[in-house]
């Protein structure tokens, strides 16, 4: 499932690239959208190795969905957050992964929420909760290993995670992207996406990912400053 996302958000990064990148929203008012619990976020990490091939890095992506995780619920008032769903059985929370995945990419190539439903486990744990309002984020990005970099410069190689080498010169140093939903499990929809298009710094650096997060609430949960 990881490497379908995956593959999804590299289709949309080379066909959405020239599209304005504004949020989809449905038609509830953005005064309604409050206490919102939000999901344990989800991070896929590449890392660039020698020959310029990447894998998927463990360490890389639990680390960035560390700083995400800590990013928004240090700025819960600002988003609206009222508590972290937190998913102690490791089937279930892998469910939730898939569901979420499956909601974002929907989003992403229908570009309309209108039709899309609210997933069967996500649903449930809302349901249990008595919960209206949950967020969930993606995080997609890919770093290089030390030393790796120089290399691929001096040889003018393009990137290839992310086809990102379509659209640059010269090889890209590391790559951060962050996807997210609003569910609303009372009207049984989404009611909110919008995505940041991929930004040439650290998956991991709190400050970036703190901008990143800004750019995809301001305007909709908060307004812009």
């Amino acid at each position: 499932m990881k490497e379908k996302f995956i593959v999804i958000i590299i289709l949309g990064i080379i066909f959405q690239s020239c599209i304005t990148n504004k949020y989809l929203s449905s038609a509830t008012p953005t005064n309604e959208i409050t206490n919102i619990e939000y999901f344990e976020p989800y991070s896929y990490i590449q890392l660039i190795k020698k020959g310029n091939k990447s894998e998927l890095n463990d360490s890389l992506s639990l680390e960035s969905k560390r700083i995400i995780d800590s990013v928004i619920y240090s700025n819960k008032n600002l988003y609206k957050i009222k508590n972290k769903i937190i998913i102690e059985n490791s089937s279930i929370n892998e469910k939730v992964e898939n569901e979420l995945s499956f909601l974002i990419q929907s989003a992403m190539q229908k570009r309309k929420l209108e039709g899309i439903k609210i997933t069967p486990v996500i649903d449930s744990i809302l349901d249990s909760r008595n919960q209206r309002f949950a967020l969930g984020i993606v995080g997609v990005g890919f770093g290089r290993k030390k030393g790796n970099y120089g290399g691929q410069v001096a040889k003018g190689v393009a990137v290839g995670v992310l086809t990102l080498g379509l659209f640059a010169p010269v090889p890209i140093k590391s790559n951060l992207s962050l996807y997210s939903v609003i569910i609303d499990s009372q009207k049984n929809e989404i009611a909110f996406y919008k995505k940041t298009l991929p930004i040439e710094k650290s998956p991991t650096d709190p400050i970036i990912i703190k901008r990143q997060l800004d750019k995809i609430y301001e305007n909709y949960l908060f307004k812009k400053k």
